[in-house]
């Protein structure tokens, strides 16, 4: 983050905490707290990309969750002994990923 955007939000968070009153309990002006909850954020920002270094992953909340779930229903509709006989019927697989989706999004597991 540049110097100029990273004062920004410090002000911005600083300017929040002083229109809730929050410096007061702590005694502690609000550009001081606004300092450290940017700094927090910085520190478990560099502790989560040291995680995905640490495990060899990439942990990207814009994954395309549509491709990953309908790969896998494809995949696991193979896992069987002997290959199945018959037509594929790509729309229910289709229908089962955007259910899923849905789910996943509401939160539901009904």
């Amino acid at each position: 983050m540049a110097k100029n955007d990273r004062d920004k939000l410090i002000s911005e968070i600083a300017g929040k905490i002083n229109e809730a009153c929050r410096e007061n309990d702590s005694n502690t002006p609000d550009f001081i707290l606004g300092e450290y909850l940017v700094n927090c954020l910085e520190s478990f920002e560099l502790a989560s990309n040291r995680r995905e270094v640490w495990f060899g992953v990439h942990l990207d909340i814009l994954n395309d969750w549509k491709e990953m779930i309908m790969t896998a229903l494809g995949e696991a509709s193979m896992c069987w002994s002997e290959t199945p006989k018959g037509v594929y019927d790509s729309d229910k697989a289709v229908a089962i990923g955007e259910k899923l989706l849905q789910d996943i999004k509401k939160g539901r597991n009904d």
